[in-house]
């Protein structure tokens, strides 16, 4: 188990392009399931970075800023918020204002980018993450195409979480994947719990 800082300079970034845009944006991978079908990505967009068109694809995803703004399809999303992507909904007007960096969590295939609305099924919102309290609050219930659910929670238990979970220390910008039954690494401060479902 280890803990990645979402905020470092040293990490080894991998150039991928979006299809859509002329600008590349990097990626860093942190975990990938292929039994469930998700993987998540640290994902830095340059500043100014947009793709102008609109297109739909297979995939769902849940972006969590950890600095900068992103926007697509009317929506606009900062530091205390999640996108919510669920598959083949019509990506439009996407830019990134600054240098933005975001934690991705796909669910479903890469690629399969189509343009046009012809395949639209799906929708774009922004979900506030909250404050922590002392009870686990849910900031996006489970949904057709997206796996697990994401829980907001002021801590974690010391001996264990009852299902595997990705991590976000919100404060302290740091991610982690700590399997069902494995002792949470100790950071402080109010976590995001990417909660997934038994296989």
């Amino acid at each position: 188990m280890s803990i990645v800082d979402l905020a470092s300079t040293q990490h080894e970034w991998l150039e991928a392009t979006v299809a859509g845009a002329e600008t590349s944006v990097r990626m860093y991978p942190l975990h990938v399931d292929l039994q469930r079908g998700t993987r998540t990505v640290l994902v830095e967009y340059p500043a100014g970075w947009s793709r102008p068109g609109a297109g739909t694809q297979p995939a769902g995803e849940e972006l969590v800023p950890v600095s900068g703004a992103f926007a697509m399809s009317s929506e606009r999303v900062v530091p205390g918020q999640v996108m919510v992507t669920t598959p083949r909904a019509l990506r439009s007007a996407t830019s990134a204002e600054d240098v933005t960096r975001a934690v991705v969590f796909y669910t479903g295939p890469g690629g399969g980018w189509e343009d046009g609305d012809a395949q639209t099924s799906g929708s774009v919102s922004v979900v506030e993450i909250g404050a922590a309290g002392e009870e686990a609050r849910v900031v996006r219930e489970a949904v057709d195409g997206l796996v697990g659910h994401l829980e907001l929670r002021s801590g974690l238990p010391e001996d264990g979480l009852e299902d595997d979970a990705e991590i976000i220390w919100l404060d302290a910008q740091r991610y982690a994947f700590v399997p069902r039954g494995g002792i949470p690494p100790e950071v402080e401060g109010p976590v995001l719990l990417r909660i997934l479902p038994r296989s």
